[in-house]
């Protein structure tokens, strides 16, 4: 017992030892934290918008404290469902389902406001919201049944300046609701369901039921109730989680080199504490500490590090993932079909993810610097350089996955980070015969401290060769993404309509200017239970020449022969379906078979895609959607003056009438968003890089001090001084550039090779912007030259005064 009481008093008085060399060297503790915050902020900012987009029904949007599990929602290609289901499920004593109604009005001055309708008799008294003190005319209101909730964020929506409300387009002369501000409400405004059936002109319609609450015998009881009627959905099964996975595998993998590089900063920092403290871990074995105690004195300190930088990063990555929240929604509402605006919230889960990595890394980085692995450190480069080779060979031969894809990019990486610092020592251990003094020295420098800056070469080398992969896959993206909109966009006018008018279809064939008229029709369903689309744009082949196929050919009748219809790339690539293959598209009950024929490219789409004629589309009487016309015009007519008569002599709405170039901005802006993202966190990663970089040259100018002196009293100017020192900086950045080009294309390759086309589906061209990457490579030079100016300018200063 005294034994262990004395061993406790030990670890105690060695820990705080370690605390005072904290407190005397602050900056190494800031680094030390800010490198494993910084890593796990993005890999937790990332695990909490994927785990709110998967999680984003537990909230239940009728606001009741239950989680919802299930819900009832309309057959597909139908917007809404019967009110009557849900007073015959409550007639069946099915009393936890929840009814919603959502929809949106519109001011008189255009502006829109969504607003969702529930059963506000449930939550009225619950306090679940915060009522703002006075309203616009600064007045307390209570809310009532027909009030409408607004959040206070949207209050210049409705209200002018001088705090007159708005009115809404109504129908019907429909009474105007009241207008009560709150706090906290969210996107949707609240009123009960029964006004928001009044001020939609629903007729008794819902959007759908939430339900909790049900055992599985109760589940199958409902499916038999509602059969034919709408449809009963698991909460974590929607649609949205099916074609978003690829999408969050790809941040997932980014934040994860994020981390990585973030760890080169923190390994720095430990190399320089465990440097600093080794004299110090020596006086206390001298005095009699045990081994024992200064290594559990060592575990316990970096636990409790692990645990302050888990907790610092999830508070870095709550705040990026709120940052990222709208961008990253507007891409999973355009792209991945997501139906319910993502919010997020703290989770101590990512703390426990945080804590695990750090944990994680500074166990590899501890067993890095022991004397065992240094002393066997020339085996285990040549070991790890052959079986990094093969993997890279051997995943280039049979990657099949998106593990594989991604397993290859860490490979490709490993490779340049094992060879990139063994050729850089080999490079300034050359014999060369340098006459001028400073510059044998700046030689015999840098072959001496070349191994201080690796962590450093590595960082930039890591952050550097992603950028330029990343950078060339969106270019590439771009690049292949105008060309098929240019093509595949080809109509001078688009007439948006919801509905199909022959009348109206005809009477546009018939004009002399129109060389031809299309319709888009649209399908939703599924095939083999993953989410797919049918749609056409006429009744013969010729409408579909737009369409651009992957073996290159044209479109022709022989296409739309026997049961034949085209599908995308995707359903080749990621889903496996070959030419000849016989598809059967699923809408609820009614089943559409159809042989492909033909693959087509679609790129930004994740779902299935099937096109066939218009007529067998209504003749399997599915429900489909219409979004308009397409109107290719004769050379000789101008679009502006078409798009006038469309207005006066068609009665169109000039809102509905979009001209070619219009819609292409249109589309490139939503695809653009995909990538708003990525780049947010690839400019994350570089400022890491360059902050490793900055450290590395911080930590390398103090060890040089004493030699700076000893050159400035041997009559070398400070100019000299600091050039001699930049040209070193710019010379190990330059030549790192050098190795990160290639390995940036190698990613790109890649990327574009294996990840795209495996996790996505689709089959990009390589496409290098030269300019982008010059600027790119030489903006990180003169950043890292600023970087390193500013310290060695501060010592060379300090060695000037000190002789």
């Amino acid at each position: 017992m005294v034994i262990l009481s004395n061993s406790a008093n030990e670890i105690k008085l060695i820990l705080a030892t370690h605390l005072a060399f904290y407190r005397r060297h602050p900056w190494l503790m800031a680094l030390f934290f800010l490198g494993f915050s910084l890593g796990s902020a993005l890999l937790t900012a990332i695990s909490g918008l994927n785990q709110e987009a998967n999680t984003r029904y537990q909230n239940s949007s009728a606001l009741i404290n239950n989680p919802v599990t299930h819900l009832i929602k309309p057959l597909t290609g139908k917007h809404f469902i019967d009110g009557n289901i849900w007073l015959t499920l409550r007639q069946h004593g099915f009393i936890n389902t929840q009814p919603v109604l959502r929809g949106q009005l519109v001011t008189n001055k255009g502006e829109a406001l969504a607003i969702q309708g529930v059963d506000t008799l449930l939550w009225l008294n619950r306090a679940q919201y915060q009522q703002s003190d006075e309203n616009a005319d600064k007045t307390p209101q209570r809310f009532s049944l027909t009030t409408l909730l607004v959040d206070s964020k949207f209050a210049k929506r409705i209200f002018t300046k001088t705090g007159e409300l708005i009115k809404f387009s109504l129908q019907n002369a429909q009474q105007q609701p009241e207008v009560v501000l709150a706090d906290n409400i969210g996107l949707w405004a609240i009123t009960d369901i029964a006004n928001a059936d009044y001020l939609l002109a629903a007729k008794g319609q819902l959007s759908f039921i939430e339900l909790s609450h049900v055992s599985e015998q109760q589940l199958t009881e409902i499916a038999q109730l509602i059969a034919g009627q709408a449809q009963l959905i698991d909460a974590e099964q929607q649609s949205f989680d099916v074609l978003s996975e690829a999408f969050f595998f790809n941040l997932t993998a980014l934040a994860m080199l994020g981390y990585i590089v973030a760890a080169f900063l923190s390994f720095n920092a430990i190399k320089l504490t465990l440097t600093a403290r080794q004299k110090l871990i020596e006086q206390m074995q001298l005095l009699g500490c045990l081994k024992l105690s200064i290594q559990l004195s060592l575990v316990i300190e970096l636990i409790i590090v692990s645990v302050c930088t888990a907790l610092l990063g999830t508070l870095g990555g709550y705040l990026i993932a709120n940052a990222l929240v709208l961008d990253v929604n507007s891409t999973l509402v355009g792209l991945y079909q997501l139906d319910k605006t993502l919010v997020i919230n703290w989770q101590w889960s990512n703390v426990l993810l945080g804590f695990a990595l750090n944990i994680s890394a500074l166990a590899v980085i501890l067993l890095a610097q022991a004397k065992q692995v240094a002393q066997k450190s020339q085996l285990m480069f040549y070991s790890l350089l052959v079986s990094t080779l093969a993997a890279v060979i051997g995943l280039l031969y049979y990657t099949t996955n998106e593990y594989q894809a991604l397993l290859l990019c860490f490979a490709l990486l490993m490779l340049f980070i094992l060879l990139v610092p063994k050729v850089l020592s080999l490079l300034v251990s050359l014999p060369i015969k340098i006459t001028d003094p400073l510059t044998q020295w700046l030689h015999a420098d840098t072959r001496l401290h070349v191994k201080d800056l690796h962590i450093a070469i590595i960082a930039i080398l890591v952050a550097l060769g992603s950028a330029i992969g990343m950078q060339i896959m969106v270019k590439s993206f771009s690049h292949t993404l105008n060309a098929h909109l240019e093509k595949q966009l080809s109509a001078d006018i688009y007439l948006r309509s919801d509905k199909l008018d022959n009348t109206l279809r005809q009477a546009l064939t018939n004009l002399p200017e129109v060389e031809k008229l299309s319709i888009y029709m649209q399908s939703d369903g599924d095939v083999n239970k993953v989410p797919a689309n049918l749609a056409s744009f006429g009744n013969s082949f010729e409408h579909y020449q737009h369409i651009s196929l992957t073996s290159g050919l044209t479109i022709s009748e022989a296409n739309f022969y026997r049961q034949g219809c085209l599908a995308n790339e995707q359903s080749n690539i990621k889903f496996s379906y070959s030419l000849n293959d016989v598809l059967v598209f699923k809408q609820n009950s009614t089943e559409f078979t159809c042989r492909i024929t033909g693959f087509f490219y679609d790129y930004g789409n994740p779902r299935i895609s099937l096109l066939t004629l218009e007529e067998r589309q209504k003749t399997a009487a599915l429900n489909h959607d219409i979004f308009g016309y397409s109107i290719r015009l004769k050379s000789s007519t101008a679009v502006a003056v078409f798009s006038e008569r469309l207005m006066d002599e068609f009665k169109q709405d000039s809102t509905n009438i979009l001209a070619n170039k219009r819609f292409k901005q249109i589309a490139n802006a939503l695809f653009e968003d995909t990538f708003v993202v990525t780049k947010a966190l690839n400019s994350f990663i570089l400022a890491i890089a360059l902050l490793s970089l900055c450290t590395s040259l911080l930590s390398l100018s103090v060890n040089q001090l004493k030699q700076l002196t000893i050159l400035r009293n041997l009559g070398v100017t400070q100019r000299q001084l600091l050039t001699m020192k930049l040209l070193q900086t710019a010379g190990v950045v330059v030549f790192t550039a050098l190795f990160a080009i290639p390995l940036g294309f190698a990613l790109g390759f890649a990327l574009l090779k294996f990840v795209m086309p495996i996790a996505f589906g689709w089959t990009i061209h390589f496409s290098l912007d030269l300019s982008s990457l010059l600027i790119t490579c030489l903006t990180l030079v003169a950043v890292s030259v600023l970087c390193a100016y500013l310290p060695i300018r501060k010592l060379t200063n300090l060695a000037t005064k000190e002789s």
